[in-house]
């Protein structure tokens, strides 16, 4: 509920402050965020796959929100990836911007369904979902920040094989 009143008084200033933002490694930050996760991904037997490189890649915007975004993402491939399966986090930067790629293996996101998923409360076909207890406001949440940063984000799946979020920020 605090996530959404602050993405709520966002949107109405229209952005996130400067004042908000700091220059951090964004590397760091999700490398963090996969070690929260190293007890769901060793039950589940998880190949995690980190390409990322070797000098710190900065941006300038607001780590919790950013931190936020991370989690909900790799929450989501930990949790939708089968047992025995992989989970890829990569991230690069060209002159502008720097790009995180988090990428999970298993059934994928239905191809009518894809551009749907980033809207609030929207929760792919309960039937196949193996979250029925979410309230379909993380990729809502995700897109959202990200966007108030200046960024974009964007989804790609192969039902039959995998997911792949992949969302940018300045540098």
């Amino acid at each position: 509920v605090r996530s959404m009143l602050d993405i709520s008084r966002l949107q109405d200033q229209g952005g996130i402050p400067e004042e908000k933002k700091t220059r951090f490694d964004i590397e760091e930050c999700a490398g963090q965020v996969l070690i929260t996760f190293e007890q769901k991904i060793n039950a589940k037997n998880l190949n995690v796959q980190v390409d990322m490189p070797e000098h710190p890649v900065y941006t300038w915007a607001n780590q919790d929100y950013v931190t936020q975004v991370i989690y909900n993402l790799i929450d989501n491939a930990v949790k939708f990836t089968p047992d025995g399966g992989y989970i890829e986090v990569s991230s690069k930067a060209d002159a502008e911007k720097v790009i995180v790629k988090i990428r999970n293996s298993g059934k994928g996101i239905p191809g009518e369904e894809i551009d749907k998923i980033f809207e609030r409360f929207y929760k792919i076909d309960k039937s196949r979902s193996y979250d029925v207890k979410g309230a379909g406001m993380g990729l809502y949440l995700c897109k959202t920040i990200v966007e108030l940063h200046g960024g974009q984000i964007i989804a790609r799946s192969n039902p039959d094989e995998f997911t792949e979020f992949i969302f940018q920020l300045p540098l």
